[in-house]
C-alpha cells in the first residue's frame, strides 16, 4: 500500500490518539536503552516476509471445514478491497495488502502450509449469508463480534479491538466527544456502528449508509453533522480528505472476530489456536507494524486475549 507522505504526515497526531484507546505499547524499563522509533520498526518490517515466515499448524485435528479447505486448496473469504490499512487491493498488481488481508494469509498458511487466500467480496450485510451457505470459509473484514451475529456465525478472536471513531468536518468545533452527538444527525452503518452510536448516544439519529465512502460525502455534503465507524474504517477516510477530521476521542469498542460456519465448532477451535500461535510468537505484532504500523507510526497494540467478549 502506498500513501503520500505529506498526507500521513498531516494525520499522524489525530490516528495517535485513536489507537491509543486501542491498546498500549509495552513499558520501557527505566533506564534502559531508548527502543527505535515505532515508524523506523515499521519500516523495516516486509508484509510478504511476515507471511513468509509465519507457522504451520501440526496435527490439526480434522473438521468439516479445513477438510474441505484442504480440497480446495485455498481459504476462501470475505474481505474488503478498499480499507486502507486493513484490506486494501492494488489495481494493478492484483495484490491485496493490510491487517486483515495479512490474518487471512496467515491462516491460510497454518492450514495448508502455503497462504493461499482468495478474497470474495462481501459487504455487510451478506457476511452471515455467505457463510451460512457455504459460499465463503471464513469472514475476515473488520467483522465486530456481537452476540447476535453470534447466533448466525460462529466467531474466533478477537484478533483486535477497535472503538469507534467521530468524523466531523474540519471547520467543526462544536463537536468534540460523543455526547456532543446527540440530537445530531450521524452518518453510519447498520448493525454493530448503528448500535453502537445509540448505546453511547441514544438522542442521536443515526443515517444508515452503506459504505464509510458514502457516510463521509454526507458529513461533506451537510447531510450529516458526523460520522461514526469503527476506527479502523476511518484511517483511510482521513489520509484521503481534507475537509474532514478524525476526532481525539472515541467510544465504546468493537472486537474484530474471523466469522466461520456455525455448523463446525471444531473448526473455530482450530482458528482460535491459530490466533494464539501468531500473537504467542510474535507475528501478529510484525504483521501490524508492516501494515497499519507503516500507516499511522505507533506501537503495536496488545492482542486482546480470546474469549473475552461474549459472542466469542
Amino acid at each position: 500500500m502506498r500513501t503520500r507522505t505529506t498526507v500521513v504526515t498531516a494525520v499522524t497526531a489525530a490516528l495517535v490518539a485513536v489507537l491509543a484507546a486501542c491498546g498500549s505499547a509495552p513499558n520501557q524499563t527505566p533506564g534502559a536503552a531508548a527502543k527505535p522509533a515505532a515508524a523506523d520498526i515499521a519500516g523495516q518490517i516486509d508484509e510478504t516476509a511476515v507471511v513468509d515466515a509465519a507457522p504451520v499448524g501440526q496435527n490439526l485435528p480434522s473438521t468439516p471445514m479445513l477438510d474441505k479447505i484442504r480440497q480446495k486448496g485455498e481459504l476462501t473469504f470475505a474481505g474488503s478491497r478498499n480499507t486502507i490499512g486493513f484490506s486494501q487491493l492494488d489495481p494493478a498488481t492484483g495484490k491485496l495488502s493490510g491487517f486483515d488481508a495479512g490474518i487471512a494469509q496467515l491462516l491460510a498458511k497454518y492450514l495448508l502450509g502455503k497462504p493461499n487466500a482468495k478474497l470474495q467480496s462481501g459487504g455487510s450485510d451478506t457476511r452471515e449469508a455467505l457463510l451460512g451457505n457455504h459460499t465463503i470459509d471464513v469472514a475476515i473484514q473488520t467483522y465486530t463480534i456481537t452476540p447476535d451475529r453470534a447466533k448466525l456465525v460462529n466467531f474466533a478472536g478477537p484478533y483486535y479491538m477497535a472503538a469507534s471513531g467521530i468524523v466531523v468536518k474540519s471547520t467543526d468545533t462544536t463537536i468534540k466527544q460523543a455526547s456532543d452527538l446527540a440530537g445530531k444527525n450521524v452518518a453510519t452503518e447498520s448493525g454493530a456502528a448503528k448500535d453502537a452510536l445509540l448505546k453511547a448516544v441514544p438522542t442521536a439519529k443515526p443515517i444508515l449508509f452503506d459504505t464509510a465512502a458514502q457516510c463521509v460525502a454526507a458529513v461533506e455534503q451537510g447531510r450529516a453533522e458526523a460520522m461514526t465507524l469503527n476506527n479502523a474504517s476511518l484511517y483511510g477516510v482521513i489520509a484521503t480528505k481534507s475537509d474532514v477530521k478524525l476526532l481525539d476521542s472515541t467510544f465504546g469498542t468493537n472486537p474484530f472476530g474471523i466469522g466461520m460456519p456455525k455448523d463446525d465448532p471444531k473448526f473455530k477451535d482450530v482458528v482460535n489456536e491459530f490466533l494464539r500461535t501468531i500473537e504467542s510468537d510474535g507475528t501478529w505484532t510484525k504483521l501490524w507494524q508492516s501494515t497499519v504500523g507503516k500507516l499511522i507510526k505507533t506501537p503495536a497494540p496488545q492482542p486482546p486475549q480470546i474469549g473475552s467478549v461474549p459472542g466469542s
